[in-house]
């Protein structure tokens, strides 16, 4: 009994450490935001949504990169798209070219010392980012730089939802087709694209480094919002509310902060058709099952909750009355809005959105409904699973 009993007092002290750090962290964060604001821009634009083609228009311009390359990733795995990825950069080190490599710290955990020796021997520069250190270890854990942003020689940058990895071009056998939105920009918006790569290096390097000018205009205005506490959800709280018609919402993740939730409860009571989807598939632990209490709330308010099921649907787009259109790297969750960092284009042309709303309207007019008879049809574990994601909430 003694030792059960101290074993007990060890695991509840751990847990009130964990809690204190959590506080204390999120206290120093707010105390310490590194806010990034940018004037609205303009920028030219081409849209991917197939991975292969993504990384076809990508690693070409790579290939062709006169001066520097700079990365930006959440995630870079060890596979055969990786493998092409590393080979590609390690070739344009080697003949000159300035790369610049950096990885979020939990998502390039798969990148081992030997192959940064690897890299860092062919002239990359590679660090890792957001690592996690004292003091506040475990607040520090849970707040990933989740930013995707590809800049070459100052005049060509890349941003969105794909990684580097062998499931972004469909080759996943359990997750099948990957549904993803990713950008490639000219114009302005490549300087504040850069500024923000070079914000995060400085950050993990302490090298200032400044943007190459680049004053081409683009075709279109482009509003780019970098976050990390908050800022977006006051952008879309304002959007939602300020709503006439509709509101469009594609995310692989639905666990809102409860103030975005209560405005689209309240624009559904206004009239406005709210429709959201997410991918039936879950990708990491406890997700979906934190997400269902709200998908429950916004069908029982009268929005319109579908399950995208031909693969997997790893989009982030949020589109309101065809006049507005974000797409970028934050997901309606709790860790996107105040954990992460992310980063986000806010569209304004319309004939742009509206092609955006048609992409978005045939993913969710074969998506599965989101309704009585799903609900009525949940097994005893994913109950359970509810009620242990609810206590999870804040860091999924």
């Amino acid at each position: 009994m003694t030792i059960l009993l101290w074993f007990l007092v060890i695991i509840l002290i751990v847990i009130l450490l964990v809690i204190l750090d959590f506080k204390a962290g999120k206290k120093n964060h707010k105390k310490n935001l590194r806010k990034l604001t940018f004037p609205e821009t303009t920028g030219s634009y081409r849209f991917f949504q197939s991975g292969n083609r993504l990384f076809e228009a990508m690693f070409t311009d790579i290939k062709n990169a006169e001066a520097h390359i700079d990365i930006l990733f959440f995630i870079i795995k060890k596979d055969e798209t990786s493998q092409r990825f590393f080979q590609l950069l390690q070739q344009k080190a080697e003949e000159g070219v300035t790369v610049r490599l950096m990885v979020d710290r939990l998502g390039g955990f798969r990148i081992d010392k030997s192959l940064q020796t690897q890299l860092e021997n062919s002239g990359i520069q590679f660090i890792f980012a957001a690592k996690p250190e004292f003091p506040f270890f475990i607040y520090k854990l849970n707040r990933r730089n989740h930013r995707k942003i590809v800049v070459i020689d100052g005049k060509i940058a890349y941003a969105g939802g794909y990684n580097i990895a062998d499931e972004y071009v469909s080759k996943d056998a359990e997750m099948g087709d990957w549904r993803d939105y990713h950008l490639r920009f000219t114009g302005e918006i490549v300087e504040q694209l850069h500024a923000v790569f070079l914000d995060d290096w400085f950050l993990n390097t302490n090298e200032k480094l400044f943007p190459a000018e680049n004053k081409e205009k683009g075709n279109h205005a482009l509003q780019l919002l970098p976050t990390e506490y908050g800022e977006l959800e006051e952008v879309l709280v304002k959007k939602f509310s300020e709503a006439k018609e509709e509101i469009l919402l594609g995310s692989p993740y639905f666990i809102p902060p409860r103030r975005v939730m209560d405005t689209l409860i309240q624009a559904v009571k206004r009239g406005i058709t709210v429709k959201l989807l997410c991918p039936l598939k879950s990708d990491h632990p406890f997700v979906k099952e934190g997400g269902i209490p709200f998908y429950e709330e916004l069908y029982q308010a009268g929005g319109d909750v579908r399950f995208y099921d031909a693969g997997f649907y790893h989009t982030k787009v949020f589109i309101v009355d065809g006049n507005f259109c974000d797409i970028g790297t934050s997901n309606l969750d709790i860790r996107s809005f105040y954990l992460n960092k992310e980063i986000n284009v806010f569209f304004y042309d319309k004939d742009f959105i509206e092609e955006m709303r048609q992409r978005f309207m045939k993913d969710f007019d074969i998506g599965l409904s989101f309704d009585e008879n799903w609900l009525a049809k949940r097994s005893i574990g994913t109950k359970i699973n509810i009620k242990i994601a609810r206590l999870l909430r804040p860091i999924l």
